[in-house]
Parts: C-alpha cells; sequence; structure tokens
C-alpha cells in the first residue's frame, strides 16, 4: 500500500532517495485544478495514471477511493480552498541499470495557489520535430526537459508557448497543452495517432461537444489548416481553456462564440466535481 507524502508551505521536504526510478525518469504526474477545497475530475486523472503506470510497468496498489482520500487529505492540510494539487508518482527504488524494476512506489502530493490565466496566448513553432511513434508522448511523464527547451526558446522568441509538429509536419501540442481550431462551427484536434496526450479537458470536450451536437474531430492537422482556421485555443486540466491569439505571425479571433460555448459547457460539466461512482 502506498503511503503518500503530502507538502505544503515548506511543512515537509519530500526526497525521493538516490535509488528510485524517478532519478531516471521513470515516473509519472497529475495536476488537478482545485475548486471550492474539490480537486476536479478526480477519476478521470485517476484512471489516466492507473493506466500509464500500468503500461509502464509500475507497480502501484491505489484503489480509486484512497485515490480520493489522499487528494482530500493534501488538501484540508494545505487548507486549500482554489488553486491546484501535484501528484507525482515515482516508480520506486531499484538497482542500479536500465532494466532493473522499482519496488514501493511512492506517491507525493503538493497542493498550490494559483490563478486561471485567460490573457490570450502567443505560439511560436518549436524549432524541431518530434516522432508520434515515441511512446513517452502518450504518458504525462517526468520526463520535462523537452518542453522546458521548448518554453525558452519560445520565451526568447516573444512568444508564451511553442507548438509541437510531429515528423509529417502536423500539429501536435503545445509543451503544456492540447490544441483546438475552429473553423466555421466545427471544433478540430490533433488525434491520438498525431502523438499528443490524452488531456483531461481535451477528451471532456469531444464528449461535451457529442453531447450538445457540436461537431468535434480528431484529425492531422497541417499548417495550412491552422493558417486558415477563424480560432484556436488550448486546454489543459489546470488553466481550463485559452484563446490563442497568435502563432507563427498568423493572429485569430480571441473571442470566437464557438470557443465561449465550449468554456461555458465545461464550467458546467458535472465531471468536474468530486464523485464517488
Amino acid at each position: 500500500m502506498i503511503v503518500p507524502i503530502v507538502i505544503h508551505a515548506g511543512a515537509e521536504v519530500a526526497v525521493f532517495p538516490g535509488d528510485d526510478r524517478i532519478l531516471l525518469g521513470e515516473g509519472l504526474f497529475e495536476t488537478l485544478r482545485v475548486v471550492e477545497g474539490k480537486p476536479c475530475y478526480p477519476r478521470h486523472h485517476w484512471f489516466r495514471l492507473m493506466q500509464s503506470a500500468d503500461m509502464l510497468g509500475i507497480d502501484v496498489d491505489l484503489p480509486y477511493c484512497e485515490w480520493v482520500t489522499h487528494l482530500e487529505h493534501s488538501l484540508r492540510k494545505a487548507n486549500l480552498e482554489t488553486g491546484g494539487v501535484k501528484v507525482l508518482l515515482g516508480a520506486g527504488s531499484a538497482p542500479r541499470g536500465l532494466l532493473t524494476k522499482g519496488e514501493q512506489p511512492r506517491l507525493v502530493l503538493t497542493p498550490f495557489s494559483c490563478a486561471v490565466n485567460t490573457k490570450p496566448i502567443r505560439l511560436i513553432s518549436a524549432p524541431w520535430l518530434r516522432d508520434a511513434a515515441n511512446p513517452v508522448y502518450r504518458h504525462k511523464s517526468v520526463n520535462y526537459l523537452e518542453a522546458i527547451m521548448a518554453r525558452r526558446y519560445a520565451e526568447t522568441a516573444g512568444a508564451d508557448d511553442a507548438l509541437f509538429f510531429n515528423l509529417e509536419n502536423t500539429a501536435m501540442e503545445t509543451t503544456i497543452a492540447n490544441l483546438f481550431l475552429i473553423s466555421g462551427d466545427t471544433l478540430y484536434t490533433p488525434s491520438l495517432s498525431s502523438g499528443v496526450l490524452p488531456g483531461i479537458i481535451r477528451g471532456r470536450i469531444l464528449e461535451l461537444g457529442k453531447e450538445q451536437g457540436i461537431a468535434c474531430l480528431e484529425t492531422e492537422l497541417t499548417k495550412n489548416q491552422l493558417e486558415q482556421a477563424d480560432a484556436l485555443f488550448l486546454c489543459n486540466a489546470l488553466q481550463g481553456i485559452r484563446a490563442v491569439q497568435s502563432w507563427d505571425g498568423f493572429t485569430y479571433n480571441t473571442s470566437h462564440p464557438l470557443a465561449a460555448t465550449v468554456t461555458e459547457l465545461l464550467s458546467k460539466d458535472t465531471c468536474h466535481e468530486r464523485d464517488s461512482r
């Protein structure tokens, strides 16, 4: 059974021992938004974490009820009403070597305060291409050096974030968010086969769109399609939806009515709340 470590305001320091596989990049994380003292989409985050842990061979016994208990305990301990909580799952201690298997995975929860940034974002294409077949991109792993380098490149170029493209030169995602394109009355987003992370909000937008009769297509998005788009927006679990002001010099409508509709649907989403189903 996992014994969670909760960090808040420096009250505790979580130190992964030097033999933990997370120091080789063998670890996962989830970042949940917190509203009115409750974690948002806890079941969705738990399912993705457990699915990735299983795929990576991380032997973790964490039933959903215990997951929720750990989250709620961390938020009470931090007395947090609004913000987020980051959850790290390390693969556990193991002898040296790439093929050794970790034991006793560690779960570290860090509640934090933050505000939602609604300012439209400026994007620039990352200067290198990703391989869509790389399985790392399909998991929310702690391997974030590439994203850090891309974000620094964007900042140096006067942008806010970098948009990745794959070897086929179709759009993927930014360093921290999934991408949506609006053309007419249709939503488009890169398919999972493009090499993107199956984002929690991305998935809910597709599900809500289907329920509400909004045309939503998962497909390959070319640079020409991005150039001709009416609007672009990004989404992630912490920030929700954020309009794109520009990408590589092309500008977009930052107050598109369809984006506003999707934002409203998310604000009323019942799956947003904690549940015990």
